[in-house]
């Protein structure tokens, strides 16, 4: 969702924050499901959160380099479609219930870092919350995670 819209620098940071939050929130949530305790980072230790956190930027960041997006519109393409390689992934070795908990997670993932800052904006003044784009991707992405 952050890659969406421009937010600037403000808007990326909140965006970040609502991201790295509701990941924490969902690594409670989501106690019983062993794929998404797996994949999310480790809360239990502000510097192990940190090191995941980085540690998985630059695997993101690797991998978005060797697929050549270069554009808001191409990161979108890219995670669009991770996400649906990642559910045909887990639909083949997993129960139905632990990909459900994964898909929602994703929503309410992308729901808070959509809403997290103001696209559009002047010094905090203006903007919307959810923008176009935003809305756009979100119901592309939910459609996919049907």
């Amino acid at each position: 969702m952050a890659g969406a819209g421009g937010s600037g620098l403000v808007g990326s940071t909140k965006e970040m924050f609502a991201s790295a939050k509701g990941m924490m929130n969902a690594k409670k949530e989501y106690e019983g499901n062993a794929v998404l305790q797996a994949i999310l980072p480790n809360t239990g230790s502000p510097s192990q959160a940190m090191d995941d956190a980085i540690a998985q930027r630059t695997i993101v960041l690797g991998r978005l380099k060797e697929s050549g997006v270069k554009s808001s519109e191409g990161l979108q393409k890219f995670v669009l479609q991770d996400c649906e390689n990642a559910i045909k992934i887990l639909e083949k070795h997993e129960a139905a219930d632990v990909v459900q908990g994964y898909k929602k997670m994703i929503i309410q993932l992308a729901e808070k870092v959509a809403n997290a800052a103001k696209e559009g904006d002047f010094l905090g003044f203006g903007g919307e919350r959810f923008s176009e784009k935003e809305q756009k991707l979100f119901a592309e992405l939910k459609n996919k995670l049907k």
